[in-house]
């Protein structure tokens, strides 16, 4: 069974999981031979569990598991694992340098751009509160993953909510940090 999102943008999902966006109407294909035809059918809204439909036909493609010399040109080895974080820490021991020698208005641009991802590793208290901050974030979307799998009644619209709550700090520093380059970065153009 295909809905109307799976017609319009050509996908057979083998199993679809409507949202109340769709809420009052589900559209169905019936196939015969000859024609293709598309009929409405309301409905009343949904009720407060999901359903599920599964598609009549599901193709399934055989790929065989790559061999250990594919998987060492595809993924990063153990070695390269380290070596970047070798490089992290070399860059962040250079900026945590540079920073702290430098008076803030004669920093350059490249000093500045170069610090950009990295801001949290410049101080060692920042990134603990950031990797305190993460495990929080973490636990509290597992923990109320594993309520609503408890109580058996999964509500995404929550799940969301609770993760949209407990990573807001993330959303906030990224932008103050975002604010605080435009301005320095504007201000050294002038």
């Amino acid at each position: 069974m295909r809905t109307e999102s799976t017609m319009n943008c050509g996908n057979d999902l083998l199993v679809d999981f409507p949202t109340s966006r769709r809420q009052g109407q589900i559209f169905t294909v019936e196939s015969t031979p000859s024609t293709s035809t598309s009929k409405e059918q309301s409905t009343p809204p949904f009720p407060s569990f999901k359903k599920v439909r599964f598609s009549e036909v599901a193709d399934m493609t055989h790929v065989d598991f790559p061999s250990s010399s594919e998987l060492r040109q595809r993924w990063y080895t153990a070695d390269d694992k380290t070596r970047f974080k070798r490089i992290l820490a070399r860059d962040v021991r250079r900026m945590i340098s540079i920073v702290s020698s430098t008076p803030g208005e004669c920093l350059s641009t490249e000093v500045l751009e170069a610090c950009v991802g990295i801001e949290i590793f410049l101080s060692r208290d920042l990134a603990q509160r950031t990797r305190e901050k993460r495990a929080r974030h973490m636990i509290g979307v597992l923990n109320e993953s594993g309520r609503q799998g408890r109580s058996e009644r999964i509500d995404d619209e929550r799940l969301s909510r609770v993760s949209e709550k407990t990573s807001r700090w993330a959303r906030d520093r990224a932008f103050e940090l975002a604010v605080g380059y435009w301005e320095l970065f504007r201000e050294m153009a002038e």
